[in-house]
């Protein structure tokens, strides 16, 4: 087990539920077009999801996702955290590790959640989605986000937590280890196969967990 001393961290369908929030709103705006799929058909890796419905020749996909953003957001800032994620954090920064939040979404909602939620003080850093010319899969804020910590030198003793290829695939390009969360629930979205294919250093199904992967 390696010495993690720099954790970077996922937000959304990691350290907060918003994957069901972001399949509702999507669900819904099929739906309003009389499009019905299934869960698992619009899946949780948004990234693809405009090429799954260029592939079923659905149009207007612009619209689609525009008004699926706006029902998300409405929703977004009631997201609850998944069980155990915010003392666990906690508990690093009390072990002295150095924490980085990674994620796409903008500082404007971010900052108001990490507001919400009382997590104002979990992070050294937060690099979000309007801090990067790329994102997830591309490795820039991990590399960013690294440099911020200090860590550009030490990649050894980072690690990157998240729940989707686009993390792990991140992670490996950057050239740390991952760590995939993948509760139960995550089934419906993610084939567990698949990522496993990826090559996580590590999986868990509980932020209780991170603890036994992360040397104190």
């Amino acid at each position: 087990m390696k010495p993690y001393k720099y954790i970077l961290l996922d937000w959304d369908g990691n350290l907060a539920k918003t994957l069901d929030i972001w399949l509702f709103a999507l669900k819904t705006s099929l739906e309003k077009r009389e499009i019905y799929l299934s869960d698992k058909e619009i899946g949780a890796d948004f990234k693809i999801f405009e090429e799954r419905m260029v592939g079923r020749g659905i149009k207007d996909i612009d619209a689609i996702l525009n008004e699926a953003n706006l029902i998300a957001v409405e929703k977004v800032l009631d997201v609850e955290l998944y069980p155990n994620a915010k003392n666990i954090l906690t508990d690093l920064r009390k072990a002295s590790k150095y924490l980085a939040l990674v994620t796409t979404s903008r500082h404007d909602l971010i900052d108001a959640l990490l507001k919400k939620h009382e997590m104002q003080q979990s992070f050294d850093f937060v690099v979000c989605g309007d801090d990067t010319l790329n994102q997830k899969p591309d490795p820039e804020p991990l590399l960013k986000a690294l440099d911020l910590l200090g860590a550009s030198d030490r990649k050894g003793h980072a690690v990157m937590v998240g729940d989707s290829n686009a993390d792990i695939n991140a992670a490996r390009q950057a050239g740390i280890d991952s760590i995939l969360f993948y509760p139960p629930e995550h089934k419906v979205f993610y084939d567990i196969e698949e990522l496993r294919a990826l090559n996580p250093t590590h999986i868990i199904s509980d932020f209780r967990e991170l603890l036994s992967c992360i040397e104190k």
